[in-house]
């Protein structure tokens, strides 16, 4: 008896990277990833992504801007996000390109954050001065946007 055509492993998969992409947008890698520890099988996956980017229901590009859009609006700064977006996998000109596409104020953002957190109050020492810097450089900020913040 043949299998039906929406329970052949091609389509278990299909369905289950649009469900994927129904909720968020996913990088290539995460999206492969996702669908591998699922059991699908490693060509079947290949091919399916391959299909979803040429019907540009999958983009690298796409995923990139809108992490950038969500992570900083987080209060996380560029160094933090570009370093996530290699992690799953974007490639660096694309990250390059989407922070560009975005055009996000860091400045902006650090402020906030540091006002978030701080509420005006003024460094007792230079021992509270280190802590500050030190929470703003795991937030993904620069020295020089730390610097201009505290000062």
């Amino acid at each position: 008896m043949a299998e039906s055509a929406q329970h052949t492993p091609e389509a278990r998969a299909r369905a289950s990277a649009v469900a994927s992409l129904a909720m968020r947008e996913h990088s290539c890698e995460e999206l492969r990833q996702k669908l591998l520890n699922k059991n699908h099988d490693a060509a079947v996956v290949e091919g399916l992504l391959a299909d979803l980017v040429a019907d540009n229901l999958l983009s690298d590009q796409r995923f990139a801007e809108a992490y950038w859009r969500l992570r900083s609006s987080r209060g996380y700064g560029p160094e933090r996000i570009a370093k996530e977006l290699q992690i799953k996998g974007v490639a660096d000109h694309q990250i390059k390109q989407s922070r560009a596409a975005e055009d996000i104020d860091f400045m902006a953002v650090i402020a906030q954050v540091y006002e978030k957190k701080y509420r005006g109050k003024p460094c007792a020492d230079l021992k509270e001065i280190a802590k500050r810097q030190g929470f703003l450089f795991r937030r993904g900020f620069g020295m020089d946007l730390i610097r201009t913040v505290m000062d």
